[in-house]
């Protein structure tokens, strides 16, 4: 009979493939963490949001994008199609994210056969096709407790406050060890109550506190510091442009937005590299430097949420002038806004 294996992107579903794992494999392919994350029912209305926060964030074709989601969603609707649905995913809040979202929709699903989950502790990108093939036994039925549990989590990801967030971190799934602290590494993403930065941004700039750096190798000083990695490029890039860009920048160095910044394909080796891989290898090589402001918002005497006036989206939560949900890290409490 025929089997669906959903996973998170392109370099897990080769090793997939790869390791000789029957069955069809989706790429889910969708950055969860960033950007908003409407409470639809429809998974072609989210698919819709998505894909123009993402084209117009990255620079990429709106048409590639939802043509992209127009595919993997016609698929994921005819799961009924499959004798047996495998959801694939790592441990990290890059995955997690996508996994509530497909719970969520399961759990809607008026007739399901087969689901199951496999759930690693590890990175499936980062594993060779025999180690991912080796993750197959651990696939294994979905509890009706782990739907209900997705269909809480994304209710609590696409509401318009992050509160159901904070209490689903402090409240361990059975069954799902890995969600609750994915959910807490994104609160964690919101501004802090005197700085106004979050998790990621306080490191970055803690890098450069040390002296000037490349954006390559700031990428992976900071993201390295996560026990569960879950930032790309293109995701840790935006996080660089709100430092960058604003009427007080706490950085400076960037070339462009990372709109501006394509994507591309590497050129096989001996090729002559593309104009697009030229000009990301040039951001990448950029350097940045912290400025006075960046220091003043290390120290805690500058709030950069408010003196930058943010405007970004955490899941179904708006983060913008007069409505910035904070979290302290410190007390591991929410700030609401006032």
């Amino acid at each position: 009979m025929a089997r669906l294996i959903v996973t998170n992107g392109d370099s897990a579903a080769a090793n997939i493939r790869s390791g000789g794992v029957s069955g069809r494999v989706l790429e889910w392919r969708d950055v969860l963490h960033d950007g908003p994350v409407p409470g639809l029912e429809s998974l072609e209305l989210v698919s819709d949001v998505r894909a123009d926060y993402l084209a117009t964030v990255f620079g990429l074709d709106f048409a590639d994008v939802r043509g992209d989601f127009a595919a993997r969603d016609g698929l994921i609707t005819a799961h009924i199609a499959y004798s047996d649905v495998e959801l694939w995913f790592e441990h990290d809040l890059f995955d997690q994210l996508q996994l509530v979202q497909l719970l969520a929709f399961f759990a809607r699903e008026p007739e399901r056969v087969g689901l199951k989950l496999m759930q690693a502790d590890t990175y499936l990108g980062a594993l060779s096709p025999e180690a991912a093939a080796a993750l197959a036994p651990g696939a294994v039925p979905i509890t009706t407790l782990q739907l209900e549990a997705g269909r809480a989590a994304w209710a609590a990801v696409t509401a318009d406050t992050p509160e159901g967030i904070a209490a689903l971190a402090e409240a361990p799934v059975p069954d799902m060890p890995f969600l609750a602290p994915a959910l807490r590494r994104w609160l964690e993403e919101l501004p802090a109550p005197e700085s106004g930065l979050s998790l990621t941004q306080e490191r970055v700039l803690r890098a450069l506190s040390e002296g000037p750096a490349m954006v390559g190798r700031l990428f992976g000083a900071v993201t390295e510091q996560d026990e569960a990695k879950f930032l790309g490029d293109l995701s840790f890039f935006l996080r660089l442009d709100e430092m960058a860009f604003g009427p007080q920048p706490l950085l400076t160095g960037l070339p462009c937005p990372v709109h501006e910044v394509p994507r591309f394909k590497l050129a096989i080796a001996g090729e002559v590299p593309t104009a697009e891989e030229l000009s990301y290898r040039s951001y990448a090589a950029s350097t940045v430097t912290l400025t006075p402001a960046g220091t003043a918002a290390l120290a805690g005497t500058l709030d950069h949420a408010t003196l930058n006036a943010i405007d970004r989206w955490q899941g179904g939560t708006h983060l913008k002038p007069g409505h910035i949900w904070r979290f302290d890290r410190q007390a591991g409490q929410l700030v609401a806004p006032g």
